[in-house]
């Protein structure tokens, strides 16, 4: 991940009320949506297991992939702009 994900990350983890809110709000929820794929979100939860143990590259590659698409980067930049510090 490069080091505004990073920080990113770290402001949600060290926030978790909001990053609760953005999980219920329209956006976070079409966000896990798109994460989660069309395998039912089975390779989605091993990609946040592995990025919890300490490799990201999974999600970081779902996130890039996510990125590529106009509706994805869309999404993105809202959720950031929803939950700027």
């Amino acid at each position: 991940m490069d080091e505004k994900t990073t920080q990113f990350a770290e402001y949600l983890r060290q926030n978790p009320a909001v990053l609760q809110g953005l999980m219920r709000s329209p956006d976070g929820q079409a966000l896990m949506q798109r994460l989660a794929g069309a395998d039912g979100g089975a390779g989605f939860r091993q990609a946040m297991r592995s990025a919890a143990g300490g490799d990201p590259s999974d999600i970081a590659a779902r996130l890039r992939s996510l990125m590529e698409s106009p509706d994805g980067a869309a999404l993105l930049q809202r959720i950031q702009k929803a939950v700027q510090p």
